[in-house]
């Protein structure tokens, strides 16, 4: 049996979790018509890093708004992907064993969702950092409470209720990140999504004019 944080999960349970949320995660990020693996996997390091580097400061960390980030303009896929290997790759570091199971999948669930309604934190293509702020604070409470369902299992809601200041200091550390680097890294991500439109749109083009040629 597997035991961390207070709940347990036999061990060929976990190692099928594992091995298939890494497996979801491969699949959706190399799965994509315009391949921007480079850039998801640089968001990746940073993620890690970050995480790793602000460990000592209380669910206070860089992941949460990367992963909305990267949902908002390479998509929900790339998203999810990002939550749930930045989760392993950190926790290599920083430890978790079965608890990695729990972050991972609730960071998952907030690139999914993210991307899911990219539309409404955008305006002409403009990302509207305010909008961001309110979803990351709504994405900062939701991923407490998802990584104390199993929690709330074994000791009910009162675990819950006594963990909302850490989720207070989540959502405070993610509207702090959005506001000060948001701006920069979205625009970032949206220079490369217009080359990446553009070499693509040439690319077709070309092709069409190659059919007609023959």
């Amino acid at each position: 049996m597997a035991s961390d944080h207070g709940f347990l999960i036999p061990g060929n349970l976990q190692n099928i979790l594992e091995i298939s949320l890494l497996g979801l995660a491969m699949i959706l990020l190399l799965t994509n018509k315009q391949q921007r693996t480079t850039e998801t996997l640089l968001l990746i390091a940073i993620a890690t890093l970050g995480r790793i580097l602000m460990a000592p400061l209380p669910n206070v960390q860089p992941v949460t708004i990367l992963v909305m980030l990267t949902a908002i303009r390479l998509g929900a896929a790339r998203g999810a992907s990002l939550g749930i290997l930045v989760a392993y790759l950190s926790n290599l570091y920083l430890g978790g064993g079965s608890w990695t199971i729990v972050q991972a999948s609730a960071w998952g669930m907030v690139g999914l969702t993210t991307g899911l309604a990219a539309q409404y934190l955008k305006q002409s293509g403009d990302l509207l950092v305010g909008r961001l702020c309110v979803a990351s604070v709504i994405a900062a409470f939701a991923f407490g409470f998802i990584t104390t369902i199993p929690l709330i299992q074994v000791y009910g809601f009162n675990i819950w209720l006594m963990g909302l200041p850490f989720d207070l200091l989540h959502a405070i550390g993610n509207v702090t990140i959005a506001v000060w680097f948001a701006s920069h890294v979205d625009r970032m991500l949206s220079i490369q999504n217009n080359r990446v439109a553009w070499t693509w749109a040439n690319d077709n083009t070309r092709s069409g004019q190659r059919i007609e040629q023959c």
